[in-house]
């Protein structure tokens, strides 16, 4: 009898493990291995931030080694008569990348102001 208990318990505990990867396999395949898609969106700020915001002096090397930073703030620039948001897709790890050097996906209140070239930028993320 006890081995019985032994085996089913072995059994079920094979059952549901293979549920679990055959799930996390399922979500990886649908939704990528980075995760859902992803877009950084920059909106150029047409004041100076306030004096006691956060800000962070971008250089030509920091849009080099980030290309979806640069691709966004391009975007936000293509037009200076109007503002615009510029948008540039991502993946799971440039995002992960970005808020490790600059903070980008900061709480809304705690974002830092980009600074580039004299423009101000604020930033977030979306998730599709």
């Amino acid at each position: 009898m006890l081995v019985i208990g032994v085996l089913a318990f072995i059994g079920v505990v094979l059952l549901v493990a293979t549920v679990v990867v055959a799930y996390t396999a399922l979500v990886a395949l649908i939704t990528g291995i980075d995760g859902p898609p992803q877009a950084l969106v920059v909106q150029k700020v047409p004041d100076a931030p306030p004096e006691n915001a956060s800000v962070i002096h971008l250089t030509d090397q920091d849009l080099k080694q980030h290309p979806v930073l640069d691709s966004a703030i391009r975007d936000a620039n293509r037009n200076p008569d109007v503002q615009v948001s510029g948008v540039a897709p991502m993946t799971g790890i440039e995002n992960l990348v970005l808020i490790e050097s600059f903070g980008i996906d900061a709480r809304e209140k705690d974002r830092p102001f980009l600074e580039y070239d004299g423009a101000y930028y604020l930033t977030r993320v979306l998730l599709h």
